[in-house]
């Protein structure tokens, strides 16, 4: 893990902002209401070569390496604290689908909370598993995402929501749950992801 570390400290962490204030950047779908950061890039400039930052994800999410996931969970959370976040914000998870284990959402969403000194909160539940939303068209993902049957389980009225995830692509999962948070009253959404990907064709 030394080495991850230490490339991934040298690379540096810019904070992606897909969606800040009056500069939200509009989807060719419909406007993502959520301010989005990202902690850095999985996948090396028009490569399919993985940052370390994307190395250390896929060990953690896809390897089941505990090592990289405690070590994402360190670097993740000492990030997040230097954000400028609501004072007392309600941390959450974004849940997995329904039978799948072993990925690093809940610990990072966990390390976060610890980081800033609030507990998690589970808020969302998802009911179903849908096809992966990286292998659908930009223009199709809202709707995937709408069939997951996310739900709002806890009252969030008047809550600043960190909505947290490992990995977001063009946000349409993130900008579905803030959606659903905002309706039940929530007082605002911020996410904080590990990494943002790309494209699937892209992708390996």
């Amino acid at each position: 893990m030394t080495t991850f570390c230490s490339q991934i400290c040298e690379q540096g962490f810019a904070v992606a902002r897909m969606a800040v204030g009056a500069g939200r950047r509009r989807s060719r779908v419909r406007p993502v209401p959520i301010e989005i950061h990202a902690m850095g890039p999985y996948w090396e400039p028009n490569t399919q070569e993985r940052t370390p930052l994307g190395e250390l994800v896929a060990s953690a999410k896809d390897g089941g390496d505990r090592e990289a996931l405690d070590e994402l969970c360190r670097l993740f959370a000492a990030w997040v604290g230097e954000l400028d976040l609501a004072a007392g914000a309600s941390v959450v998870a974004v849940p997995d689908a329904p039978g799948r284990g072993g990925h690093p959402v809940r610990a990072l969403t966990d390390a976060v909370a610890g980081r800033l000194g609030v507990a998690a909160v589970s808020a969302l539940i998802r009911r179903h598993s849908t096809a992966p939303v990286r292998e659908t068209p930009p223009d199709e993902r809202p709707a995937l995402v709408a069939t997951a049957g996310f739900e709002v389980a806890a009252d969030v009225a008047g809550a600043h929501i960190v909505l947290v995830d490992d990995v977001t692509l063009t946000g349409s999962t993130l900008d579905h749950l803030a959606r659903l948070l905002e309706s039940a009253g929530a007082a605002s959404v911020v996410a904080v992801v590990a990494a943002r990907t790309r494209r699937a064709e892209l992708a390996d």
